[in-house]
């Protein structure tokens, strides 16, 4: 009983990383664009990487009773790929931003003159 509540609330930790791969994906299923794909690589490396660190990690100490130099070497491992979704999830906010910003820079002309 108390494995389970613990895993269930090592789980409380991923519901933000669903939600945010739930919409990059829905993003991408409606615009399929650089900063769409890349935003949805990095949230599912970035779920993934949770979900190791929250519950395959977890399980693998307690019962492989892994060394110490077996773990760092795990979580270094395991750090460098999530760097690289960091930097993909990034890369894509930036270019959506940039395009969003491009896109919006004639403001003066979109509303209309008093006619008083």
């Amino acid at each position: 009983m108390n494995s389970i509540l613990s895993t269930l609330l090592s789980l409380v930790s991923i519901i933000s990383h669903v939600i945010i791969f739930g919409t990059c994906g829905y993003f991408l299923s409606k615009k399929s664009v650089v900063e769409a794909i890349l935003m949805t690589i990095g949230s599912g490396i970035g779920l993934l990487t949770a979900l190791f660190y929250s519950v395959l990690m977890p399980f693998l100490l307690n019962d492989r009773h892994l060394a110490y130099t077996e773990v760092s070497q795990y979580y270094t491992v395991i750090g460098i790929i999530s760097f690289i979704g960091s930097l993909c999830f990034a890369g894509g906010l930036l270019i959506l931003i940039i395009n969003t910003v491009k896109k919006n820079t004639v403001s003066y002309n979109q509303f209309p003159k008093n006619n008083d």
